[in-house]
């Protein structure tokens, strides 16, 4: 089997050097397999494992035995994708088995720290598409799609590598604090005025004009009635 590999890199990824990928099959209640080695990746791109053909294969005979094995329950079976890190730990990332026989595409994304002096992925992400909107495992009528060469399938496909760095969140928009008084209580702003303690010039303006305009009036009225 031949493993491709084409890949969409970051920049950043210039400065990424030897990243180990590995992967397996995992069966939860199961013992768990070994990882083995899938490829590296460094500035160029990916260089497939030398006993990659082999490792295929293996992860095939691994499906066969959990196939037959009846404990198993092949809808929980996951294929497992690893990062090794400078600290011999590894972070790993799952998707279900059952979904790689109709995939189409799939994406590693390494995730490297927000540092200029550290360019080393310290987690992986891995995905394959499509998959059902519920997550389950895909069914063909009233059975379920065949487990027979999920491997074949993946060896066959181009695997799309992205290189992303951490993001920091937004800095929360803090209120500015209270005034307090000497005795450490909140300083208490002064009663809002009522519409007449505010406005009450203008209305004395508008009554004295009123008074004095209504005043004349009477007294020329007065004058005519006299003539």
């Amino acid at each position: 089997m031949l493993f491709a590999a084409a890949f969409v890199l970051l920049p950043l990824c210039a400065a990424t050097s030897n990243v180990k990928i590995h992967h397996r099959l995992f069966a939860p209640g199961m013992p768990e397999y070994p990882f083995v080695e899938r490829g590296v990746i460094d500035s160029s791109g990916l260089r497939p494992s030398s006993s990659s053909s082999q490792h295929w294969l293996d992860l095939e005979n691994v499906l066969e035995n959990l196939i037959s094995n009846p404990k198993v329950d092949l809808g929980r079976v996951l294929y497992q994708v690893a990062l090794e890190r400078e600290d011999s730990d590894r972070d790993i990332s799952s998707v279900k088995l059952c979904h790689i026989p109709l995939i189409t595409s799939n994406s590693i994304i390494l995730h490297i720290p927000h540092s200029a002096e550290i360019s080393t992925p310290h987690a992986i992400d891995y995905f394959v598409a499509p998959i059902p909107d519920d997550g389950g495992c895909p069914r063909l009528g009233s059975d379920s799609v065949a487990l027979a060469s999920p491997f074949q399938v993946l060896s066959r496909l181009n695997t799309t590598v992205i290189h992303r760095t951490a993001t920091l969140p937004p800095l929360p928009q803090l209120r500015t604090p209270p005034q307090l008084t000497a005795e450490g209580a909140p300083v208490q702003p002064p009663p809002e005025k009522s519409f007449i303690q505010k406005y009450w010039m203008y209305i004395f303006a508008i009554l004295f004009a009123l008074m004095m305009t209504g005043g004349g009036s009477e007294e020329e009225g007065a004058s005519r009635s006299g003539s």
